[in-house]
């Protein structure tokens, strides 16, 4: 059987013997092919000191444009069972891809340079660009700077999800999968290009190691993203490309997904680093990254439906050993001017951190075209999202959260099976100005077995004909809600306290109080942390939090637990005014032998607490730390309906988003405590243009419009009916 990877090297005289167009005339944004018929002296194809193969094309206006060439090879593909199968389909040659973006008459040379230093040079080849339907490259819109245009100046606001790679399948994954996304009115996805073992892997650790490892590109995987960008351009769907991924650099020791023990870069593996950190600077890892981009650019820089270069995925947890905040931002300054000076189509670029916060010196490069967000575990998805993404907008540029679910290990289909956070993600984002739909994670085990298209149906019909960079939207800023008919007797609803997770100083690892008094007032002492500290491993953080509760009614704390230290356990106690109602140990079955979180404690722990003045105290008294969230149920006196508004206003149309806020994916999954639907309400906005509008309410699920009027608004501000709210409800609004 013939190898998928052929030799990568040549030790012939250098001779360009022909070079062949693939037509002589092209669509504008459409693809020329050049194959070449080439021979040379040169060690590594991919290393354009060894061997450089570059087009000069001689643009209509008179400019020139260079594109380097790329070592290919075409292959074939099989289903064997449930797993593919690649074969290569030829010999493999040397190309030249060019998508023109004038109309008119173009003109290639093609020069040639080999590691003997000699250059060799074709004759001029002509080829005419004709108009076409093609929208372009997306672009930032000069009209609105949070948003995307193409060339042609048509909106482009990405629907869609991560689709980062096949599983035995591989490509045939993306035939079922994209399509889906497609007739959903997705227009955009994810993939990574690294580490080695996802689809398209490109530099992988492999024998024999003159053909795999940095610095060369597993031809085999270059082709199935080929046939995937293909696939994209015939669904209209645009992919985010990421290049590299925190596992290559993060060691074993350190848990979470670590490569770096397999990774080519690993100078074990053959590679050129001893440490991780060394990535950063070391002057062969640094060339070797750099003919990447340039391999990049040559064979997937002419496709209009790159939407952009992604350098990293969650750069921050690289790993302590490898991550050092000033290396990483110069690192990024020079290979995003690199990248600018190469592509000559000026894709965007992006690069991504697992900590929600971002790195604001990073996200305000101006190599960087686009911040992102990745948050997971969130109880409530579109207060979290829109909270980051209100942050980042003050940076000037579009933002969009790359990655986002109700947990980080796989928890979406087991406490979300019907995507409430999906839902959330999406609808909230966009509605509040983002550049984009949330972009969820889980799109193997979730969306596409769960059926969960649908909600980028409805949301695609909403928006669908709205021009985003052109309107000139402007966030609604204050909403009121009324009921039509106030209640008879007060509503009271769950306490929800999530809060965060740390190890280091900080006012969530001291004693904290919860006071809610008769009337439903909740004040906070300190700040509730999302983990309880133990008394040995971290005395000095041991943070035991009390609610004093003084309601009219009877109550129960819920306490739900999600992971306990693998370094020694924990011991969960509750003590209801002074006497202990719950006793739990959580021992670590080997203290620290092994230190993986223990899982087996995960649930619910719950304590009945009587009317009147009570005081409970939680407390762990065990080793070390416990991971807690907590419910204390019909604790909040209803001031107001619990109604959310995200929603932009433009120029001609304006876009509003209403939603339950207690309608989350905790509430209604862990909790399980759906809230009440909120009856008939009255929503005014003060702020709003006086005039005639054509009003719809939409149903967020089947994405169709539920009733439609013409109202009149005057200065007083937008006043309109709403039914009632059991999840969500959208608005659409045309000045007439």
């Amino acid at each position: 059987m013939q190898p998928l990877q052929p030799p990568i090297s040549d030790d012939r005289p250098l001779r360009l013997l022909s070079v062949t167009p693939s037509r002589t005339q092209v669509p504008r944004y459409d693809l020329i092919e050049f194959r070449l018929n080439l021979q040379a002296t040169y060690s590594n194809a991919f290393d354009p000191e060894e061997i450089a193969v570059d087009g000069v094309f001689r643009t209509p206006s008179g400019t020139t444009v260079q594109v380097p060439g790329f070592y290919y090879r075409a292959y074939t593909r099989r289903l064997d069972g449930r797993d593919e199968r690649m074969a290569p389909a030829e010999e493999p040659d040397w190309r030249i891809r060019f998508a023109p973006v004038q109309v008119g008459k173009y003109q290639l040379v093609v020069t040639v340079r080999d590691r003997t230093g000699k250059t060799v040079r074709s004759q001029p080849i002509a080829f005419q660009c004709v108009a076409s339907q093609r929208a372009g490259f997306v672009r930032l819109s000069k009209d609105d700077r949070r948003y995307f245009v193409f060339d042609n100046g048509q909106p482009y606001v990405p629907v869609g999800a991560n689709v980062c790679w096949g599983g035995s399948r591989g490509t045939f994954d993306y035939d079922d999968w994209l399509s889906r996304y497609a007739q959903a009115g997705g227009n955009y996805f994810r993939v990574w290009l690294g580490p080695s073992w996802v689809t398209f892997g490109l530099e992988r650790t492999g024998e024999p190691r003159e053909c795999y490892g940095v610095g060369k590109i597993d031809l085999a995987n270059a082709w199935r993203l080929d046939y995937v960008l293909n696939l994209a351009r015939r669904l209209g769907m645009y992919v985010m490309l990421c290049l590299d991924s925190f596992n290559e650099l993060r060691k074993r020791q350190y848990g979470g997904f670590p490569y770096w023990e397999e990774t080519p870069h690993n100078a074990a593996n053959g590679g050129p680093l001893k440490e991780p950190i060394e990535f950063w600077t070391h002057p062969e890892m640094l060339r070797a990254y750099r003919n990447k981009l340039r391999y990049l650019v040559a064979r997937y820089g002419w496709c209009t439906n790159v939407l952009c270069w992604e350098f990293w995925n969650e750069v921050d947890i690289v790993g302590p050993d490898a991550y050092n905040p000033d290396l990483i931002t110069r690192w990024h300054r020079e290979m995003g001017d690199y990248l600018r000076r190469i592509d000559p189509w000026k894709h965007l670029i992006t690069t991504s951190f697992a900590d929600s916060n971002g790195r604001e010196v990073i996200d305000r490069l101006p190599q960087i075209d686009f911040s992102q967000t990745h948050n997971y575990g969130s109880r409530d998805i579109s207060s979290a999202l829109t909270f980051f993404h209100r942050k980042k907008e003050q940076y000037g540029k579009p933002h969009l959260v790359g990655e986002f679910g109700a947990g980080a290990m796989g928890e979406d289909p087991r406490v979300d099976p019907s995507g409430i956070a999906l839902h959330s993600g999406i609808w909230s984002t966009v509605m509040d100005g983002a550049a984009g739909t949330a972009m969820l994670w889980w799109w193997d085990n979730h969306i596409h077995p769960h059926d969960l298209y649908y909600h980028f149906a409805a949301l695609s019909r909403f928006i669908q004909g709205v021009n985003f960079p052109k309107e000139g939207f402007r966030r609604v800023q204050k909403a009121t809600f009324t009921l039509k008919q106030p209640a008879e007797s007060a509503v009271y609803n769950d306490l929800t306290l999530q809060g965060p997770t740390s190890w280091e100083p900080h006012p969530s690892n001291r004693p904290t109080t919860v006071r809610i008094d008769a009337e439903g007032k909740v004040t906070i002492r300190e700040q509730v942390a999302g983990l309880l500290h133990g008394l040995r491993n971290h005395r000095d953080k041991h943070n035991p939090l009390t609610f004093e509760t003084d309601l009219p009614h009877p109550t129960r704390l819920r306490i739900f637990v999600t992971g306990v230290s693998g370094h020694g356990g924990a011991h969960l106690i509750v003590e209801r005014n002074g006497v202990r109602v719950l006793d739990k140990d959580m021992p670590d079955p080997d203290d620290t032998e092994k230190t993986d979180t223990l899982n087996q404690y995960n649930g619910e722990y719950s304590v009945e607490i009587p009317a009147g003045k009570q005081t409970v105290k939680v407390e762990n008294i065990g080793n070390d730390w416990v991971f807690v969230s907590y419910v204390l149920e019909r604790a909040v006196k209803q001031t107001e309906p619990p109604l959310r508004l995200f929603g932009l206003h433009g120029r001609k149309t304006s876009l509003l988003y209403i939603e339950h806020a207690q309608y989350t994916w905790y509430q209604v999954n862990v909790v399980k405590r759906p809230p009440a639907a909120v009856p008939p309400t009255v929503l005014h906005i003060a702020d709003w243009t006086p005039g005639r509008y054509r009003v719809q309410l939409w149903d967020t699920y089947e994405g169709k419009p539920l009733s439609t009027q013409t109202l009149t608004v005057d200065r007083s501000g937008l006043r309109l009916e709403l039914p009632t709210i059991e999840r969500d409800i959208a608005v659409r609004l045309l000045r007439l």
